[in-house]
């Protein structure tokens, strides 16, 4: 009998411990799904009406998990899968986690160093810009829209001090002698000072899509054909050779209303020896007129200029945004893109949209979106 009391006590002792250890790990499944119609007067000179995934934001399901080390370190993870609800097929190119997949190791005083497929120092700094435009610069040509992931990466991130935080991130090209051939690294900063948040980053691409390494730091996230200045305006096959991107940006809040400004300019060399330089300005505001209703709108202006031929095209995009929350989280919304192409520009592409047969396009989405 006094065995098996010991017996009995031994196996509730472990039971406490086991049950005490998964206490310090966590994993939390999470995501989102938008869906919503569009109509357009003018996609390749038709009128259109279309299902729209992702009509305010991208949908999406991850697994994002901590364990407690001790000492204030612990081993985090996140695997990010993108989708298309409408027919079900993963988005990223059919990656079963494109939109992010790393592991690593986070400290309280030190920071975080994970490693994996990541977002670059443009997207975690000025992305939020673009976010609340509802809609990237034309072409997405800042990768603020998030369209371009890093592979093979490291990446840190210093810890928050007194508002203060920084990112560095390298993507290797993993050719055998090539080191330069198809690599990425980014770094960028930002500060928060009362209801001020303000950001910098830079990011470049060494040989994005390269012929001779495709699977290096950017893969065929390069070729998607909504971002139109990837390649050679002389020669659709001539993919960029280098792509560098500075930027700066940030928020106010004053009360219910938020002001973001944000300021982009884009370097792209390529394989035909031309050249493009893209300057890209954005001003946007929002209020929420009760805690349930927001009214927002964004004004985007894209200046280009060619070397070779030497042109100039312009581009001017006006963003309206009516949300309804019926909830935490779901809401309902209307969003209406209008964009004008000026200068040496003859056609509006608003991003993710076919090109218009003119100078003019105009967009409007109603959608839902629910996040979980």
């Amino acid at each position: 009998m006094k065995l098996k009391t010991h017996a009995l006590a031994l196996i509730c002792l472990a039971g406490a411990h086991a049950g005490a250890a998964n206490a310090q790990s966590t994993v939390t499944l999470y995501g989102l799904i938008s869906v919503g119609i569009a109509w357009s007067p003018n996609q390749s000179g038709h009128h259109t009406w279309q299902a729209l995934s992702g009509q305010n934001q991208s949908p999406r399901w991850g697994l994002r998990g901590t364990e407690d080390l001790g000492g204030g370190n612990s081993a985090v993870f996140t695997l990010e899968n993108g989708f298309n609800p409408y027919n079900g097929s993963a988005s990223q190119s059919g990656r079963l986690f494109g939109r992010q997949a790393y592991v690593g190791l986070s400290s309280q005083r030190w920071g975080t160093l994970t490693a994996g497929r990541q977002y670059d120092a443009v997207v975690d700094y000025l992305g939020p810009n673009t976010a609340w435009s509802w809609l990237g610069s034309v072409g997405d040509s800042d990768n603020t829209f998030n369209n371009i992931r890093i592979q093979n990466s490291l990446k840190y991130v210093t810890p928050n001090i007194k508002g203060f935080k920084a990112t560095a991130l390298y993507g290797f090209s993993n050719a055998p002698g090539g080191f330069s051939n198809n690599r990425a690294f980014s770094f960028g900063a930002s500060y928060d000072f009362g209801g001020l948040n303000w950001n910098i980053a830079y990011a470049q691409y060494d040989s994005p899509y390269s012929s001779t390494n495709q699977p290096g730091a950017v893969d065929n996230d390069y070729s998607a054909s909504y971002l139109i200045f990837t390649h050679s305006a002389a020669d659709p096959k001539a993919y960029a050779s280098r792509q560098k991107i500075f930027g700066t940006g940030g928020f106010y809040t004053a009360g219910s209303a938020i002001f973001g400004a944000m300021y982009s300019n884009v370097n792209y060399d390529y394989l035909d020896a031309t050249h493009l330089t893209l300057n890209n300005f954005n001003v946007s505001a929002r209020y929420y007129v009760r805690p349930w209703l927001l009214l927002g709108a964004a004004y985007v202006f894209t200046r280009g200029v060619y070397d070779h031929p030497r042109e100039i095209p312009m581009w001017h995009e006006l963003n309206l945004a009516v949300v309804y929350s019926l909830s935490k989280r779901t809401d309902l919304s209307m969003l209406t893109f209008m964009q004008r192409a000026a200068g040496d520009a003859h056609h509006a592409t608003i991003l993710g949209y076919g090109s218009a047969s003119g100078n003019r396009q105009l967009v409007v989405t109603l959608g839902i979106k629910h996040k979980f």
